[in-house]
């Protein structure tokens, strides 16, 4: 492998990298065992991105946005429609997915009407980030921390509800500042996925909520996936992001290796003991490593579940690689729009340390 091909992996993967390193270097002070990693997160998050994947295929999600979309008469309408979609989806599919779907259609729709599509971006970026905290699975720092701590359904969706209710007022006021104008929009339509195929993807995707939910046996719903998938689109295993499963075995290792030694007792017993403490932490590490290995990171060094939990989705919002959501929407916008790269950074950072500042101390306020 050339010197490129390396640093261009390392790039790419730096969250799997760090995490392996961690792993390893961590098993020094203690020899790792095949209990330390939770196979069922796993088994749960690799049945998630079948599904999704499948969903994906059928463009089950770019038909209804196009119903929608093309059913709007102002600007404002589109925006609105455009941003709820994100919102929603995203609690479903994961923030990556939601934004992969709809910003790609968001550009279209900017080239096709001449509209400076840069904002709307923004928010749906916004939207994604903050609707995907309401679920266990709309991302990956929930999923891992629904089951590191144990969560039950009740007590997750009660906490989230106040910071996800906030995020959606946030979200309406900046669509509220936009100048309305009428248009006519008649985008060409998908043709109708097949009810069959939607059943069955929407079937997959509730028994693996039910999973997620400790409401069905998180193996049986994997192998009940497999084996529909592998009997209607086996392609469809290589979509599956196996990095990311690999990058949550080589947190999982550091995190049993880590949890009993003496620098994390001390943390434990001062600046993480203590739900303000956890939070702040939450928010700060998330900005400069990202909310998923902030997430999983100092869930081994604190039993402030929830206000570890609510940090890293609020941490979500600040800089560019708060969320790796974030980054996505970014390469697609400037991959369209180059010569306004600098622009949308600006107004990025602007709109996100404006969210980040205002939930963030509304949440501690209303929630810790």
């Amino acid at each position: 492998m050339k010197i490129a091909q390396i640093k261009a992996f390392l790039a790419r993967e730096a969250v799997l990298c760090v995490a392996l390193f961690l792993g390893c270097a961590s098993s020094f002070f203690r020899l790792p065992s095949w209990k330390d990693i939770d196979w069922g997160v796993l088994s749960v998050l690799l049945s998630l991105m079948l599904v999704v994947a499948g969903l994906k295929s059928i463009k089950f999600l770019d038909y209804i946005a196009l119903q929608l979309v093309n059913s709007c008469t102002s600007q404002k309408q589109l925006v609105l429609a455009l941003v709820v979609l994100t919102f929603g989806a995203s609690m479903l599919v994961t923030n990556d997915v939601a934004l992969l779907t709809f910003v790609p259609l968001t550009l279209i729709i900017g080239k096709k009407l001449r509209m400076d599509m840069p904002q709307v971006v923004i928010i749906q970026t916004l939207a994604a980030n903050l609707g995907s905290m309401f679920t266990p699975m709309g991302n990956p720092q929930n999923l891992f921390l629904y089951a590191h701590y144990g969560y039950t359904p009740e007590h997750f969706f009660h906490l989230l509800s106040v910071p996800t209710l906030l995020a959606a007022i946030y979200l309406l006021v900046l669509i509220d500042q936009r100048r309305n104008k009428s248009l006519r929009l008649a985008l060409p339509s998908l043709a109708k996925p097949r009810r069959q195929q939607v059943l069955v993807y929407g079937g997959l995707l509730l028994l693996n909520i039910g999973a997620v939910l400790h409401l069905v046996d998180k193996y049986l719903a994997l192998a009940l996936t497999c084996g529909v998938i592998l009997c209607l689109q086996r392609k469809l295993f290589r979509q599956v992001d196996y990095s990311l499963l690999v990058t949550f075995m080589g947190f999982f290792v550091f995190i049993a290796n880590i949890s009993h030694t003496s620098w994390v007792r001390l943390l434990q017993e001062s600046i993480l003991g203590t739900a303000t403490g956890a939070y702040v932490a939450a928010l700060i590490s998330s900005q400069f490593i990202s909310n998923v290995p902030a997430a999983m990171l100092l869930a081994g060094m604190t039993e402030e579940g929830d206000a570890l939990l609510l940090g890293v989705n609020i941490g979500g919002l600040g800089t560019l690689i708060a969320s790796m959501a974030s980054v996505i929407s970014y390469k697609l916008f400037v991959g369209e729009h180059p010569a306004q790269n600098k622009a949308y950074l600006k107004m990025f950072a602007f709109y996100n340390f404006l969210g980040l500042l205002l939930l963030g101390v509304a949440t501690y306020v209303l929630v810790l």
